[in-house]
């Protein structure tokens, strides 16, 4: 097999693991694939705000340092992680570091990227100035992976459109990951060029249970019985991901399913954090929990590394949430062979397969979604059809070894146009 051609890749991101985040964390399981390719790989990021997610302990041990100090951090997945220490509020001078930060790393005399791969919410929270990066022969990329706040007065609206188009137009490439996301994106203000690349998903890691003996000791191991219907949610614990119209469409299935357990498998959980809304929908869900009156069937579990295991130990999978991308967990359960009810968030597309055949779409109310929920735990035979449908979906469209291949493709396609333009 021949060798391929060192690419240097740098990824940027303000957050990253272990700040459970839905890109980031994708991009973490990329990065051997990417290695395998070809990728040298170094991720500049920072600390997170205490109001984010990550575990208190080790907030508290990077706050020992000032800012603008690098942190000593251990190599991710074969990865060098470069980690500053961002001040602890919101506002322009953590977004000024970042950026400085991410030019001093890639502008070093003995280090120069091929590409940059900007990983956030917003391409100028990553990154404010692309253009010295791009002279000096540096690929810009945006992965444009959730749809913006829609709900802006129209001034506000156009004022983001303009600041966004002009942004764009010093960026390389935005990188969306559904056909959705691409009209989204041009419908902001996205002027650059835009790729469609899928998220790509493990399908060896994700697979269903190979036998009901090995389900069976999953559940075992989770302190489920083997015969109680088990209903699973994954995603952080907050309002957009909808997990109190979860936990109420399971209360309102008790009485007709009184076996059937519910786990919520996220981090985010936190009634005494600092972030006052944040302790507000934790002081929901807790009350919720005990209005069920079966809150001993109610698994909270916090971020775990092995959510394959909740996968094929479930038997449906419940997803109400309002505003996404390309929702890993929904992809990941579909490769695990998992009926799937969804909500219709913001970016739905055919991309994830055909509602009915490969998934179910309920309204995005607690009624609605017991509502569809309850056809699937009355029909085992339903349930095995829709996911083996899924599967074989995830198999066509969401194969992890193609979008590693997609990924590489553009990088060395983009790098090799930005050095002759730059004249390296």
């Amino acid at each position: 097999m021949a060798v391929a051609e060192k690419l240097e890749l740098c990824i940027a991101a303000q957050n990253f693991y272990p700040v459970p985040g839905g890109a980031a964390l994708r991009f973490l399981r990329y990065f051997p694939g990417l290695q395998r390719r070809g990728a040298s790989i170094r991720v500049v990021t920072g600390t997170p705000r205490r109001s984010q997610i990550a575990p208190p302990g080790i907030v508290r041990e990077w706050a020992r340092y000032p800012v603008g100090a690098v942190i000593p951090a251990e190599p991710l997945n074969g990865a060098p992680i470069h980690r500053v220490r961002l001040p602890a509020r919101k506002g322009l001078r953590r977004l000024w570091v970042m950026n400085r930060e991410v030019h001093r790393v890639c502008r070093a005399p003995d280090y120069r990227p091929d590409v940059l791969q900007l990983i956030s919410s917003l391409p100028h929270r990553s990154l404010l100035r692309p253009g010295p990066l791009r002279r000096q022969g540096t690929a810009v990329v945006f992965g444009y992976t959730i749809t913006f706040n829609q709900n802006l007065n129209p001034v506000r609206r156009a004022l983001r459109r303009g600041f966004m188009r002009l942004l764009s137009r010093q960026i390389d490439c935005v990188i969306v990951n559904a056909t959705a996301m691409y009209a989204q994106a041009r419908a902001m203000g996205f002027e650059t060029r835009i790729e469609v690349i899928a998220n790509g998903v493990d399908l060896r890691r994700f697979q269903p249970a190979a036998l009901e003996v090995e389900r069976r000791a999953l559940r075992e191991a989770l302190g489920i019985d083997a015969d109680a219907p088990l209903l699973l949610a994954v995603g952080s614990l907050t309002a957009r991901k909808g997990i109190d119209l979860a936990i109420e469409a399971w209360s309102r299935l008790n009485h007709r399913f009184p076996k059937t357990h519910l786990a919520l498998v996220g981090a985010g959980f936190d009634t005494a954090g600092d972030d006052p809304e944040k302790r507000k929908f934790a002081r929901r869900l807790q009350g919720l929990s005990a209005g069920s009156g079966a809150a001993d069937r109610l698994h909270v579990t916090g971020f775990v590394d092995r959510v394959e295991d909740y996968y094929r130990a479930a038997d449906i999978f419940v997803f109400p949430s309002e505003k996404e991308g390309m929702p890993n967990a929904v992809l990941e359960a579909m490769a695990c062979g998992l009926p799937v009810v969804l909500t219709p968030f913001e970016s739905l597309s055919a991309d994830i397969g055909e509602a009915g055949r490969d998934f179910c779409v309920a309204e995005r109310t607690s009624p609605d979604l017991a509502d569809a929920i309850e056809p699937l735990l009355k029909d085992p035979n339903r349930r095995r059809a829709m996911g083996n449908s899924a599967r074989r979906w995830i198999e066509a469209t969401m194969d992890l070894e193609g979008t590693l291949d997609r990924y590489m493709s553009l990088y060395r396609e983009l790098s090799a146009a930005r050095r002759k333009a730059a004249g390296r």
